[in-house]
């Protein structure tokens, strides 16, 4: 029995998984030249190629597919031997991304009650408007509001949204009528890029449905920046209820036509497998689906 090749097969099966040495040094908590070391020296003791290198990214070989199955055994076992140990003490760092709207409105209130039943899991928490690669980024988890169309990632559904529009009341006393649905498209308004590529604003009322582009509007690609103009006075928005309710009760915002409303969205917590995830990300998931009604 070969007890010295268990390690490097863990380190190939981590490579294989991650799609490169650096991730996979990372997974481990060892250096990338350790993981080169080890897939050479599994590939040295079998006297086979298991993984074809470039700069960019590995391949497997024939040989290296076959030896895979075993070698993912040996490192869900390493990892099921940390969940036993760690499990009375979960700790280590949890990258989470999402854009500073969600961050702000609904995950950063949800962090204090977390971090005092783990006191030792930190984050790292990652916020942008744009949608970045998850694997290359290396997330642990991402929280998105969207239509999720990523292949091979687990999405777990937190909350619904609806967009409507709303304005701040110094904008609304700027103008010499009250908005209608005929004027609507008249007033100015503050256009999300990504949920509105065409520039044209979309709403409906029963079977009812008002398409139209914006005489004046101003184009953001931020759904932060959005709000922050909206609730300034430069005109008209249709944001996401769960991300402005807090400026609503504080009188910073109003309802248009609240019979009016946009698109329905889906909060969804997106990650990578079911298998291998951390104790410590799978308490915090645990946590999220669990409060997901809680504001």
């Amino acid at each position: 029995m070969q007890l010295s090749r268990l390690k490097p097969m863990a380190v190939f099966a981590a490579v294989v998984k991650t799609g490169n040495f650096s991730r996979a040094g990372k997974l481990l908590g060892i250096s990338r030249p350790a993981v080169s070391a080890q897939i050479q020296k599994l590939e040295e003791s079998l006297s086979v190629r298991l993984i074809q290198r470039t700069t960019r990214s590995v391949s497997l070989t024939q040989d290296g597919a076959r030896l895979l199955p075993l070698a993912e055994s040996v490192l869900s076992s390493l990892i099921d031997i940390d969940d036993v140990l760690t499990r009375d003490k979960p700790k280590g760092p949890i990258r989470v991304t999402a854009t500073l709207d969600i961050m702000k409105s609904w995950l950063a209130p949800k962090l204090e009650a977390f971090t005092l039943q783990y006191p030792d899991i930190t984050f790292d928490l990652v916020m942008t408007d744009q949608k970045i690669d998850l694997i290359e980024n290396q997330i642990d988890l991402a929280i998105r509001v969207s239509r999720v169309n990523e292949q091979d990632f687990v999405a777990r559904p937190v909350f619904d949204d609806q967009l409507a529009i709303y304005a701040s009341q110094e904008y609304l006393d700027t103008l010499l009528e009250p908005i209608t649905e005929q004027n609507l498209e008249f007033c100015r308004w503050i256009v999300l890029e990504q949920l509105m590529p065409n520039r044209t604003v979309t709403v409906m009322k029963g079977d009812e449905t008002l398409r139209f582009q914006p005489s004046r509007y101003d184009i953001v690609n931020s759904p932060s920046m959005l709000n922050e103009l909206v609730v300034a006075g430069r005109g008209l928005g249709c944001l996401i209820y769960q991300n402005v309710q807090h400026l609503l009760k504080e009188g910073k915002l109003v309802p248009v036509l609240p019979e009016w409303h946009g698109d329905s969205l889906t909060c969804y917590l997106l990650y990578p497998s079911r298998q291998h995830i951390p104790m410590r990300l799978r308490l915090f998931i645990d946590y999220l689906l669990e409060s997901r009604d809680k504001i």
